[in-house]
Formats: structure tokens, sequence, C-alpha cells
């Protein structure tokens, strides 16, 4: 929901931001070291300052559970960010701003050259070593968004490992760009990746777009090398949890009008997406739902969590038809979170008697079969 503000500066970034394109607008109390007659050449005489900007007021009521609530400024909402006469406003509120805070434009621009000096802009992030590429996202210097890039280097048959690095210098691979977030960019006010996932072998990626800030997400299917979009778009209220389900299957998380993850989908590539089949819907309004694949990739953790309580369910990616599993079940006050290894689910449990945790393990097999390999300890 977009808050008004009513006489007082509001702030709104109305295009792109990275962590090259630094907005700073701030009011604080000026420190000793600036003297009483630098402050008088920054503050407008109150006789010059402009009025603020008011908003109208639009009676709108709301009822639940037989309580009447009314906002006289819902009308600011707009998840479409399309409403004319709201963009007005907060024009007009941007350009209030901007006046009060004329006074301060110099220093403004010094912190933010100051900022960007301390950034080394043209660089990559660590490569991460997936089969027989690297990959890592770069940077380039004046630009605002990153490129998803890998690097193609043979096996030779010996096995791989994330510990591995990238050539670098002379022997160092060709590059290849996947995905290019500045070229994208160009189509859109605003525009951020939320997730950017490689199948297991290497051949597609998917990755979630948000065009409106709304963190709403279309997901799209690209071919690794060519970039060509593989089948229609996921659309609808989806979130960025998304996560490949072998080389065939996307498994992802959508809202519901309150926007809260609620719904855990499985989408095979090649059908409709009418044709997804919901592996779990989370009906209790006090729990959202959130996804994320084991380091070994071969399951994924679908876990439900209120303020106290957190379950898990896995998905085993080379069986995606299965469904999920049941690993740790509802319990009030026992949060578990979970991950994999070798033939072992390790799980992390918390409650109000192991305040502190407890670390367990079951076999894949016999996952009733818990065995305690930390226990709590009370201090």
């Amino acid at each position: 929901m977009i808050e008004s503000c009513v006489g007082r500066p509001l702030f709104l970034v109305l295009g792109s931001s990275t962590r090259a394109n630094l907005s700073i607008r701030f009011h604080s109390k000026v420190s000793s070291v600036f003297s009483q007659r630098a402050m008088a050449k920054t503050t407008p005489s109150p006789s010059l300052s402009p009025s603020p900007p008011t908003p109208k007021k639009v009676r709108h009521e709301m009822e639940l559970f037989g309580d009447v609530r009314v906002d006289n400024y819902y009308w600011l909402r707009d998840d479409s960010r399309s409403n004319p006469e709201l963009l007005s406003y907060l024009h007009q509120e941007n350009a209030y701003t901007d006046s009060i805070m004329s006074g301060t434009k110099q220093l403004e621009d010094h912190i933010y050259t100051e900022i960007r000096g301390r950034i080394k802009e043209d660089d990559i992030s660590a490569p991460m070593r997936r089969g027989s590429y690297f990959y890592y996202t770069r940077n380039l210097e004046g630009k605002e968004y990153v490129q998803h890039c890998r690097c193609y280097v043979p096996t030779s048959g010996v096995p791989t490992s994330v510990y591995d690095t990238m050539p670098t210098g002379p022997d160092a691979p060709s590059e290849h760009i996947i995905l290019d977030e500045n070229v994208k960019a160009l189509e859109h006010t605003y525009y951020s990746i939320g997730a950017f996932k490689v199948s297991p072998n290497n051949k597609l990626v998917a990755y979630a777009e948000d065009t409106k800030g709304d963190e709403i997400y279309t997901v799209y299917i690209i071919d690794a090398e060519s970039g060509m979009l593989v089948g229609k778009p996921l659309v609808g209220s989806i979130t960025s949890y998304l996560e490949w389900a072998g080389d065939e299957a996307l498994v992802y998380v959508t809202m519901d009008d309150i926007f809260r993850p609620d719904k855990v989908w499985l989408h095979k590539l090649g059908t409709d997406q009418l044709d997804n089949s919901c592996l779990y819907h989370e009906n209790d309004e006090t729990f959202s739902l959130d996804l994320q694949a084991s380091e070994s990739k071969k399951y994924l953790f679908i876990a439900s969590e209120s303020k106290i309580t957190r379950f898990v369910f896995y998905l085993d990616t080379s069986k995606p038809e299965n469904g999920l599993v049941v690993l740790t079940a509802r319990v009030t006050g026992i949060d578990t979170s979970a991950s994999h290894r070798g033939n072992h689910f390790f799980i992390k449990r918390r409650s109000d008697e192991c305040f502190n945790s407890e670390l367990l393990a079951c076999p894949v097999e016999n996952i009733s079969a818990t065995t305690v390999l930390l226990p709590h300890r009370p201090r």
C-alpha cells in the first residue's frame, strides 16, 4: 500500500535502483561542526517555504469481524501503479521534497560521489562450479544492472567440486552472457530479477522477473546458450520462490489476495500452466510458505511457518510426480528446518524447551528413525 505523509516529504523512486544508482534523501540533526551561519545558508526562510501538497479525503470503510474501520486515504493504494490522480499527487510530493531539500543538494551530491567512489563497479561475483561450467554475475562500470554469465571448463573426467577455482589470465575460458539485465531493463521503468535458476543439465534457465516493483513475478524459461524463450511464461501472483525439480519440471510458490505465499505448484515443461498441479495449499492465514533446494539438489524443502511454528515437507526432484512428503510434523511451538547430505536428512529443531536448538539426523529411507547429533544446551 502507498501511504501518505501529510505535510511531510514523501519519497518515491519511480525508476529502478541498484547499488550503482544510489538515491540519498534524509533529514538529520546537523552536528556541532556546522555553524549557525552555515545552517542559515541551507535552510529556506519560513516565508519562502512552499506549502506541502494535501491529499484529498475519500471515505472508505472496511469491515472485519463486525468492526468497521474508516481509511480516508485508501485511494492512495494503487497496486497497478497506473492511477493518474495518484501519480500526479506523488509527483507533487516529490517536487515539494526537492524544494525543501534544495539547500542540501550540494551535500547530497558530495556524499553520493564519495559512496560511489568506494564501490568497485567493474567486478564479478565469486564463480560457482556446476558440472562443466562456472557461473557468476558481472557488474559493468556505469551500468545499473548485472550480467548473468558462465564459462565452459571441461571436466576431463575429474570429479568437480564447489571448491574448484575458475582459470584466469591467458588460460581463462571464453565468457558466455546468458542474460544481460541492462538490456532487459531498457524496456521498463523498473526492473528486478528475483530468482535466476539453472537446470541440473545446464541447458535451461528459469528466472523470475518483476517490472512494476510489487514483487509479483513472471517466470521465463530460456535456452542457456541461445537465450531463446522456451514455452510460455508463468504468470499470476508468483513469488520469487522458484526451483528446478529435475531437468523438465519447475516448482514455484504463489500468493493469495493478501500477498501471503500460500500455494506450491509443479509445472512440467511443455504443458499449459492451467494444467499445473498444486502440491500444497496452506489455508491457515497465520502461516506462509517458503521453498529452497538442498545443497545436493536432490531434494526441495517446502516449509510452512508462523511466529513460533515451522514444519517441513520434502520433494524428491527425481520423482516430482510423487508429490510432497512430510519430514517434520506440524506441532505448535516447534520450529524446524532441514538439509540433506549423503543418505540422511539433518533437522534443526527449536522450541521453548530447546531454545538453543538441537540437531537431529534421520535416514532418507526411514525418516521416523531420528537420532540426536547435538543435544540442546541451555548455556
